[in-house]
């Protein structure tokens, strides 16, 4: 009996397991429901790559021969790099001709202007020197007219008391020659100091010319100068107009059929680069998106023709909001931040953007749902679709 009566129990408490496995998992789906926070995306009714590219012509700039060419279709170039080369022999040789020329023109300014302070200087060092003759002249005429008075002085005296019998004849006609002598000694110092004059303003006057006239070839020479490097700029520039380089960095486009011997005329096509720009996601999104995308928030693209489970998704983040609707869609501009391997930047490649607008509970979605639902159906058919999903994995979502 008492094996019999163990059999039953063990039947009762095996049933009581069963009852609790599902009330576990009803438990845990609760929680999940009203306590768990899930991404809600808001999706693009249509979106695509988009690639900014600027298209440059190249053009002959003058007229010319070829005398090498490195266009080809489809050929990478960088800014600056010769793409056609022109005969510019006769060029580079009038170059060279002008920068020979405007070398020359250096060293002969130079000294030029050294001769130029040299006779600034020696003016300056002959004006003192003048009035240090004449300073001296002068003193040597009032020394000479000190003693002629004192002479002539001594000559009156003397013939007062040869008058008078005191002196000799002798003696007055000694004292009479002292005083000629005097006087002409003081004329000569007279006629000393103006001719120390008048040597000092001749002498500063054939400075003075000497100077202009180096003034004068110093300013013929700065202009030649300035003329001769203007010539030399445009040689240059001429030069340089016969090396046709690629305006900016691409792939050529378009391209003539320039040989080497060719001749070609200014205006004559040569080219075409295609530069690659930065690349940017357009995606149009539901009137709805109004208000509830907005600068800064984190995106996603699928890109149609790539499985996300092989290739990835696009990560990005909205950058411009469109403030109306146009054509019943909001543009949303949104800046690439990851670009996974083996997608092409090409530009037109279709896909979809979802948009991570807020993060919420499946509960109140739930409620939000029943809300929608009880007042209506869209009446928008490209109503957006807002999933209330949990957030996959990096590159995850179908």
């Amino acid at each position: 009996m008492f094996p019999r009566t163990l059999r039953v129990l063990v039947r009762g408490r095996g049933r009581s397991a069963l009852w609790l496995l599902p009330v576990g998992l009803i438990a845990v789906w609760a929680v999940w429901f009203f306590r768990a926070h899930v991404t809600v995306y808001e999706r693009s009714v249509q979106a695509q790559l988009e690639v900014h590219r600027e298209v440059y012509s190249i053009d002959a700039p003058v007229a010319g021969r070829v005398v090498s060419t490195q266009v080809e279709l489809h050929r990478p170039v960088r800014t600056g790099e010769v793409l056609v080369e022109l005969d510019r022999e006769n060029e580079t040789r009038r170059l060279a001709e002008a920068e020979a020329a405007l070398q020359g023109l250096g060293p002969q300014l130079e000294a030029a202007r050294a001769e130029l302070e040299g006779e600034q200087r020696g003016l300056v060092e002959q004006k003192g020197q003048g009035v240090a003759g004449v300073e001296e002249a002068r003193a040597r005429l009032v020394d000479a007219e000190a003693a002629s008075r004192r002479a002539q002085e001594d000559a009156a005296s003397t013939e007062q008391l040869w008058k008078r019998g005191v002196v000799s004849e002798m003696e007055w006609s000694r004292f009479r020659t002292e005083r000629d002598r005097s006087q002409a000694a003081a004329e000569a110092a007279r006629a000393a100091l103006s001719r120390v004059r008048s040597e000092g303003t001749v002498q500063s006057t054939e400075r003075r010319t000497r100077i202009a006239a180096l003034q004068g070839e110093i300013a013929k020479l700065e202009a030649n100068q300035s003329v001769s490097r203007a010539n030399v700029e445009s040689l240059r520039a001429d030069v340089e107009s016969r090396l046709v380089r690629a305006p900016a960095d691409g792939v050529l486009g378009e391209t003539s059929s320039v040989r080497v011997g060719a001749q070609v005329k200014p205006g004559d096509p040569i080219a075409t680069v295609v530069a690659g720009g930065p690349v940017r996601i357009v995606a149009q999104f539901s009137p709805e998106a109004l208000g509830r995308i907005r600068e800064g928030y984190r995106a996603r693209m699928r890109l149609e023709g790539f499985s996300w489970t092989e290739f990835g998704m696009l990560e990005g983040t909205v950058t411009a909001v469109a403030s109306e609707a146009r054509d019943g869609l909001v543009r949303v501009e949104l800046s690439v931040d990851s670009l996974p391997p083996g997608i092409p930047l090409e530009h037109g490649l279709p896909g979809v953007v979802d948009v991570a607008v807020e993060q919420s509970t499946p509960s109140w979605l739930v409620l939000r749902a029943v809300g929608r639902a009880l007042n209506g159906p869209a009446r928008d058919p490209r109503a957006s679709q807002v999933q209330g999903v949990t957030e996959l994995p990096k590159g995850g979502g179908s």
